[in-house]
């Protein structure tokens, strides 16, 4: 009888030392280039190891430039020096009705409930019976926190958890991770008044940076000798004409390695990165999505698949299909804010009857 199909071995040789290194989830020992952000995250936090409240924390910035992997790493660093601190991270991509968001914090504050056959209002009432018997103090993390707001739910979530602290003076933090920078603007007014985070902003790493922190990487994650010389140069090229997101540029190393080891190459080559730049560029588009408004995203329809569209061209085409036309000086934000998300290639040009025109044509690959 034929052996199992995983028994036979096809791959003769290994470039991976620990792939680990280059999953999403891995949280290093340092985080090289985001000192003031930890530092200002660990101001905020600190009053939790004294028995006081935290300050509630707004982490924004581009995708890719460290937010999530810093909340990570200073709440683990916290639980580690004090006993009163322990975080729940809510990624609001899987939990983002308040229903479930609330039960998923009954069930961290040791008061299981299940989702189903539950109210929100109860599964409310079973969190602040919670807060009232625990003896440390909850970090409870958001993010994808725009995830919340296309469900119509976020206002009413945090005006629940702004109660329990007003009704039983529970001391816990929030800690809210987003692309957009202005999503608390969306915010109930009563909300907003009394959240009133700390706003720590994200930049999006250098050239240089991506290059140092893959170097790093690279290093616990491949065998030595295992990289073509121009590789990780090439890589963190590729990330920073997406806008310096550094999760691409560590996922364009991992699936590089696995297709090198997969047609046994003997090095991760720059031929490898460059076959599955388009395949994660294409999944880092799609990300963005959710995150658009409805007039990006009408504006992305409207722009040519191949070629370029005058600015005022294309603003008629959107006003005729918009079901809110906009002034003209705000569809040229809609449009900037677009060619930031890196959706969007806009280039001056001297032709036409008027002169200088801004051409707008969709992000070529590089």
């Amino acid at each position: 009888m034929p052996g199992n199909v995983f028994q036979k071995d096809s791959k003769i040789r290994s470039i991976f030392k620990d792939e680990r290194f280059l999953y999403p989830e891995f949280v290093p020992e340092r985080l090289p280039y985001r000192d003031a952000e930890i530092d200002s995250l660990v101001y905020a936090l600190k009053p939790v190891s004294e028995g006081k409240k935290p300050q509630n924390v707004f982490l924004s910035g581009r995708p890719g430039t460290g937010k999530t992997v810093t909340a990570k790493f200073v709440l683990k660093e916290l639980e580690e020096y004090s006993d009163r601190a322990k975080f729940l991270f809510i990624n609001c991509f899987r939990l983002n009705t308040r229903h479930a968001v609330l039960t998923e914090i009954s069930n961290f504050l040791g008061v299981p409930i299940s989702r189903r056959g539950t109210s929100s209002d109860e599964a409310l009432d079973h969190v602040l019976q919670a807060f009232k018997k625990i003896s440390f103090t909850p970090i409870i993390v958001f993010d994808e926190l725009d995830q919340l707001f296309l469900e119509g739910e976020a206002s009413a979530l945090f005006y629940d958890l702004l109660r329990i602290f007003e009704f039983s003076r529970a001391r816990f933090g929030i800690v809210m991770i987003s692309n957009n920078e202005g999503i608390l603007l969306q915010f109930d007014s009563r909300v907003r008044s009394s959240l009133t985070p700390e706003t720590i902003n994200f930049l999006p790493y250098s050239p240089r940076q991506l290059k140092e922190i893959l170097k790093e990487r690279a290093q616990f994650a491949f065998f030595p000798d295992s990289l073509e010389e121009d590789s990780i140069n090439v890589a963190a090229a590729h990330a920073s004409k997406l806008g310096g997101d550094c999760r691409i540029a560590i996922e364009c190393l991992l699936k590089a390695g696995r297709l090198a080891e997969k047609q046994n190459a003997e090095k991760l080559s720059v031929s490898h990165l460059k076959e599955v730049f388009s395949g994660i560029e294409d999944r880092a588009k799609q990300k963005a999505g959710p995150f658009l408004t409805e007039h990006e995203k009408l504006i992305l329809e409207l722009v040519p698949k191949k070629g370029a569209i005058a600015s005022g061209g294309l603003y008629k085409k959107f006003s005729s299909a918009s079901r809110n036309p906009v002034s003209q000086r705000r569809f040229r934000e809609f449009v900037s804010k677009l060619e930031e998300k890196n959706l969007l290639e806009c280039a001056f040009t001297e032709k036409g009857v008027k002169g200088r025109t801004r051409m707008i044509a969709l992000k070529s690959r590089p």
